[in-house]
């Protein structure tokens, strides 16, 4: 199981406000069923890497389909294998 931190940032906006764009983004992440946390500056998503990356694809496309002209992803993955990973886990001090 990974932890990853995904932002996507929409450009070419004809606004500085871009709720209208991410909110299409949202609903690809809720649909996913993965487990995940929506933080101010991003959203954190727990799964395999590949269920992870898959995501991020549909993320990216919906993102477009919205609108968006440009598009810059931050994506950061922890992944471990020695042992469990959790959302939680990470969370603890």
């Amino acid at each position: 199981m990974a932890v990853a931190e995904l932002c996507l940032f929409p450009l070419g906006t004809e606004t500085p406000s871009v709720g209208k764009y991410l909110e299409p983004v949202l609903e690809v992440i809720r649909a996913s069923g993965l487990k995940y946390k929506l933080c101010p500056m991003g959203t954190v998503v727990e799964g395999s890497v590949e269920e992870i990356l898959d995501l991020v694809k549909a993320c990216h496309e919906a993102i477009f389909r919205a609108g968006a002209e440009r598009v810059v992803i931050s994506l950061r993955i922890d992944d471990r294998i020695d042992k469990p990973l959790t959302i939680e886990g990470k969370m603890r001090v």
